[in-house]
């Protein structure tokens, strides 16, 4: 449907209205409803973001989240058509601005980041793993990894404390954020920066646990326990398969 000049003016014009509450001539509508129409329209955006961010709600102060609603409001131009992505320009929004540094919030885009990727893995398609055995050697065998999964770098360990208390404790982080294969349940995970290695290792590179503790040693400069560092593997794949992070063991097939 094409729509005349005047119509797209109007359009635009209500829009702005929306967004900023500058009325710039809207013919047919009362000041009133109009007011009434922008409220409406902030409420839902607002009741979609504490929604969407409980624990970042609960945290900062009234005026300030009502600071940042009014600015993501008022400032942004949404991307998406679905509600439920909405959140996530959010986050951009904040990042790009610089609001940690102007609210003296070090961990909010840590914070946002986190509860964010708990909608984001929750609500991915589905992704059908490889066939797999559940019995193998740990050490030796290849491993199919549950494909429903997110690692996240975070500043700040909002995850493990308190966000105010994860201020004193600024460093690197990641987070394995990752959906059950049955229960469609989100669960998170603190990986080491050694972990994340090894992670990337077994799933990217289809490495075995031999394989990984041989390339270690190899490039590494220093004298390692081998035996400790052995243990630290096997614990770590140990505790994916629990987990249901690796599902199984790769089939290998034979002629």
């Amino acid at each position: 449907m094409w729509y005349n000049p005047e119509t797209v003016n109007i359009e635009r014009n209500l829009v702005e209205y929306c967004l900023t509450g500058k009325n710039k001539g809207i013919p047919g509508a009362g000041a009133e409803g109009l007011k009434q129409y922008r409220q409406l329209l902030r409420n839902n955006i607002a009741s979609i973001l504490e929604n969407a961010f409980p624990i970042t709600n609960a945290v900062l102060s009234t005026e300030k989240w009502e600071l940042l609603l009014d600015k993501f409001h008022s400032q942004h131009a949404a991307q998406t058509p679905q509600i439920w992505k909405l959140p996530l320009e959010f986050v951009n929004f904040c990042s790009e601005n610089k609001f940690p540094e102007k609210m003296e919030l070090p961990f909010l885009n840590d914070l946002l980041k986190f509860e964010w990727v708990e909608i984001e893995v929750h609500t991915m398609q589905n992704i059908y793993p490889e066939p797999y055995e559940k019995q193998g050697n740990i050490a030796s065998g290849q491993f199919i990894v549950n494909p429903e999964y997110q690692i996240t770098r975070l500043e700040f360990p909002v995850h493990i404390y308190s966000a105010e208390a994860s201020v004193d404790h600024k460093g690197e982080y990641f987070l394995l954020t990752y959906r059950t294969p049955v229960e469609y349940e989100v669960r998170f995970m603190d990986l080491a920066p050694l972990h994340v290695y090894y992670f990337n290792k077994l799933i990217n590179e289809q490495c075995t646990a031999d394989k990984i503790l041989d390339e270690v040693l190899k490039t590494s400069g220093q004298r390692l326990n081998i035996q400790e560092l052995r243990n630290n593997l096997l614990d770590f794949i140990t505790t994916l398969l629990k987990e249901k992070v690796l599902l199984g063991y790769k089939h290998m097939y034979h002629n």
